[in-house]
């Protein structure tokens, strides 16, 4: 069955005018499952996106005849976004490439693929950590909608440890915003490939190398406040497990009419997750790795981690910013 690529960063990117699903429809998303699903549209102006998002919803109120309503006004705010370059050149060892059985061209197709994949789960990891910036620089992470506001915190009582991310992807609501059309900047001619010379390891000596610049503009929307929940300071400890009860927590924080579409964790949390159902299993037997909560559709990444510094909910404030 062939997958869909609608809306979807895949679908959206286009290197040397083929579009990326296209020439590797699932090599180069393989490990960065969230961003494979992920909502994605086009920047509105070029490397730069503006959108309106919506702060205070349209009043309506009953009323007598003759008798006056004051209704509030919606109200939105606009939100400008800076896209930031995503950079996956490589430079490759002329006599490796020379060595390749399929020739030159079909070796740089395969190394440019394998710099994609990077690119690829580069942009999951800086989705959800902070720490990431030295590989993405600037770009908006999604601690910076959640962690500034501590209404859409879930907090499981432990002291760090790791996170569950609850999603509304869509085009007004969390999505990938790819910069120049999606567009992925390639510079390379098979009858005039771009030799440079290399230094290598000691420092001292060269060698020849082919050079493929390569690499894409993107950011990061959110919507509004209310398409991100956080589920934080699980840290393995007997109380503070994930389990079903934790995450119709988190759900319950998305209004009617605004629901999410994807619970993000890590391996470790969806396992704490299976033994807490396979512990209020009538039959005893072990439950299956959960594949979804609630009906919404459970990502397991690499990205998350078990590691994260403890999330105080009691001080944490709103905060605004471009990016918010």
């Amino acid at each position: 069955m062939a997958t869909n690529y609608t809306n979807t960063l895949a679908g959206l990117l286009v290197l040397n005018d083929q579009n990326l699903a296209g020439i590797y429809p699932n090599q180069v998303l393989d490990n960065a499952p969230v961003v494979q699903a992920a909502t994605a549209v086009p920047a509105s102006n070029g490397t730069q996106h503006k959108f309106i998002k919506a702060a205070v919803a349209a009043g309506a109120t009953f009323r007598k005849i003759n008798t006056g309503a004051t209704n509030a006004a919606s109200q939105f705010t606009d939100v400008t976004l800076n896209c930031e370059f995503l950079d996956a050149s490589f430079t490759r060892d002329v006599a490796l490439a020379a060595g390749f059985k399929g020739g030159l061209s079909n070796y740089i197709q395969k190394e440019t693929g394998t710099s994609l994949r990077a690119a690829m789960y580069a942009i999951e990891q800086a989705i959800f950590n902070f720490d990431q910036a030295t590989q993405f620089v600037g770009l908006p992470y999604m601690n910076d909608y959640a962690d500034t506001d501590v209404g859409q915190i879930v907090d499981a009582g432990g002291a760090g440890g790791k996170s569950v991310w609850i999603l509304r992807w869509a085009e007004d609501g969390v999505a990938l915003v790819a910069g120049n059309e999606g567009r992925i900047d390639m510079q390379w001619v098979d009858e005039s490939p771009t030799i440079v010379q290399v230094i290598d390891a000691l420092g001292t000596n060269v060698y020849s190398a082919y050079r493929v610049s390569l690499g894409m503009w993107l950011t990061l929307q959110v919507g509004s406040l209310y398409d991100v929940v956080r589920i934080a300071n699980l840290d393995a400890t007997s109380d503070d497990l994930l389990t079903d009860d934790v995450i119709s927590d988190a759900l319950a924080k998305f209004p009617a009419g605004h629901n999410p579409n994807m619970i993000v964790m890590n391996r470790t949390a969806r396992k704490e997750l299976q033994q807490s159902r396979t512990a209020t299993n009538p039959t005893g037997a072990p439950a299956p790795f959960p594949m979804e909560a609630f009906g919404v559709p459970i990502v397991v990444t690499d990205a998350l981690g078990d590691s994260e510094a403890e999330v105080d909910t009691s001080t944490t404030t709103t905060t605004t910013s471009s990016s918010a």
